[in-house]
């Protein structure tokens, strides 16, 4: 018997899911009690998703959301006449604000920024769903068109579950290595 979505997905349930005016602080506390209950063998999850105020699944706080939400803005250089009066060379400036910047403040900043950063504003807007019933083979076209790491599994048009790109590269893997392609 062929294998559907819903055998390979994560249950909701199962998944790291905030609220989308929740910071980016405790958004990283859900996914690590969502890791808790892992079972062993099955991957890590790799994204955070994000509800609307109605309940539905709106984005999800992935790797490179979550960089973008880290990274530090650059800051203005020190008054140009200033430094000029001073003696300091431009490249001498420079090699010393990138090192003050190594040594102090953006380090300082993540915290402070994953305090202050809400999950609507950092999220991606999530993919194109699939529905649970579909069989796995469906799956894989809709990664290609969709380019992400995962896809929302729906049951009636309501998300009920995550199918991960890994979890289907583990499965259609074992297939082939088994002699399975049926």
């Amino acid at each position: 018997m062929s294998k559907q979505v819903k055998d390979l997905m994560v249950p909701l349930e199962e998944y790291a899911v905030v609220d989308e005016h929740t910071t980016l602080q405790d958004a990283l506390t859900a996914l690590d009690k969502s890791q808790a209950h892992v079972q062993p063998g099955q991957g890590r999850h790799r994204a955070i998703l994000v509800r609307d105020r109605r309940g539905e699944i709106k984005g999800k706080i992935h790797y490179f959301a979550f960089l973008r939400a880290l990274a530090p803005e650059r800051k203005a250089m020190g008054e140009q006449a200033l430094m000029d009066r001073a003696g300091v060379w431009d490249d001498m400036r420079d090699s010393s604000m990138r090192m003050l910047d190594l040594l102090t403040g953006d380090m300082m900043d993540v915290c402070e920024r994953a305090r202050n950063v809400v999950a609507r504003d950092i999220c991606s807007p999530t993919t194109t769903p699939i529905d649970e019933e579909a069989p796995l083979s469906e799956a894989v076209p809709a990664f290609l068109k969709a380019q992400s790491q995962s896809l929302l599994v729906t049951r009636k048009g309501r998300t009920v579950g995550v199918l991960r790109l890994s979890d289907l590269f583990d499965e259609l893997s074992g297939q082939i290595k088994r002699g399975d392609c049926t």
